[in-house]
């Protein structure tokens, strides 16, 4: 893989370009892992079903665990590129350092929102531990652990982004995601 962007010549932001750049890539690669894996379950039982006139019940807990850790990794990695939703009607008009107040404010605010939301699903895990799927007597808590890890994840970044702010070398960082 050949890079368009420079990473940038400070050593933390050296090391955060990389971090942030292998994150994407792996949370990438397992969330498409993931959803070929549910289509192919799904495809297998409905064929299993139809054809063979086999049931496989306990494909719907796992398509469903599976769907939850690929919705986790694609929100991770779109939270490292920016890419979650956004309304954003006035900091086109905005100075450098307004600009940069706004960037911060709303890092802090999401980085309370994604705390909130990790602390609701470990709760919701340690909830319920003792409540099992039926075919396979899976604990629900494993759901959980999926959401907890998406919102624990962006809940990192966004403290991170609010802390350093706008930076130069994540829009080319960006773009080169955006490429592959």
């Amino acid at each position: 893989m050949t890079s368009n962007s420079q990473p940038p010549l400070g050593t933390l932001d050296r090391v955060a370009y990389f971090l942030l750049r292998g994150v994407t890539l792996i949370c990438d690669a397992l969330g498409v892992i993931l959803l070929a894996s549910v289509m192919l379950l799904i495809v297998a039982a409905v064929l299993a079903r139809d054809l063979l006139g086999l049931g496989m019940p306990w494909t719907e807990e796992v398509a469903s665990m599976l769907a939850v850790y690929a919705v986790a990794f694609g929100s991770l990695s779109a939270c490292v590129r920016f890419e979650h939703l956004a309304v954003d009607l006035f900091s086109h008009r905005l100075g450098g350092l307004a600009r940069s107040v706004q960037h911060r404010l709303v890092g802090l605010l999401s980085t309370g929102f994604y705390a909130l939301a990790a602390w609701g699903a470990i709760t919701m895990s340690i909830a319920s531990a003792n409540n099992r799927t039926v075919s396979l007597g899976i604990s629900f808590s494993y759901l959980y652990y999926g959401i907890f890890l998406a919102f624990a994840g962006m809940a990192l970044v966004t403290a991170w982004q609010a802390v350093r702010g706008p930076v130069a070398w994540q829009a080319a960082l960006q773009s080169e995601q955006e490429s592959f």
